[in-house]
């Protein structure tokens, strides 16, 4: 009997340690921690970084069954390991490795196909704006600008966000940029780009006309502070 008891408990002990290690490795700084170290491990092999990125990349369940041809193009765009690893971690907590790449992948314009990662990032972020959190929407923001820099919807959340918290000097140009992206006509070079509404890569009740409208306010609000600290 009591040999029937210590195994129950050396067996319940063993099912508490798998589910403890399972929960550790589930997490995002232990998932970070993970891929730094297969990127070094194949960096000292000679691969460049972009290879040795790719290399992590395909390792991973779910992106491995993805085009090649998109995967390294998200990482040409994202240029840094640092950013591909936050970018490869945030999509695996959305959900959107198994659930949105797959079917975006598959698109035959692989531009657009990147414009549409950016919009899903793009709406992310602006979700957690219009919940105050700046630093979590500043986070998904600077992963969507390199994936689509000449779109506004990347451009001109990520100013709003520097904007609200005070930091004008870098929320000028984004603006600027954003508002000249808002104003291309259809058809001219970076056409893709904006035909990506704002209903759809921002919030389902943006329109465009109140968009530019709110981004410019904030745009001549950001001059004046400029203006008012260089005096």
């Amino acid at each position: 009997m009591e040999s029937v008891v210590f195994w129950f408990i050396v067996l319940l002990g063993g099912i508490t340690i798998y589910r403890l290690l399972a929960w550790r490795m589930a997490t995002p700084k232990a998932r970070v921690t993970l891929m730094l170290r297969r990127y070094r491990n194949f960096a000292r092999t000679g691969l460049s970084e972009a290879e040795s990125l790719f290399r992590v990349v395909v390792t991973r369940s779910g992106w491995k069954d993805l085009p090649h041809g998109f995967l390294r193009e998200l990482i040409a765009r994202l240029k840094s390991k640092e950013d591909v690893i936050r970018f490869i971690s945030l999509a695996e907590d959305c959900g959107h490795v198994t659930q949105r790449f797959p079917g975006i992948a598959q698109k035959g314009n692989v531009d657009e196909a990147i414009a549409e990662v950016a919009c899903l990032l793009a709406r992310f972020g602006y979700e957690l704006q219009q919940e105050g959190r700046w630093k979590e929407a500043e986070f998904v923001q600077k992963l969507a600008l390199p994936l689509c820099p000449e779109c506004y919807f990347t451009t001109l959340p990520l100013a709003a966000t520097y904007y609200e918290t005070g930091r004008y000097g870098e929320a000028r140009p984004l603006f600027e940029r954003g508002l000249a992206q808002l104003e291309k006509p259809s058809g001219a070079d970076g056409a893709t780009a904006q035909s990506f509404s704002p209903a759809r890569c921002l919030a389902p009740h943006v329109e465009l006309a109140g968009l530019r409208g709110a981004y410019r306010g904030k745009y001549d609000a950001c001059l004046r502070e400029v203006g008012s600290k260089g005096n």
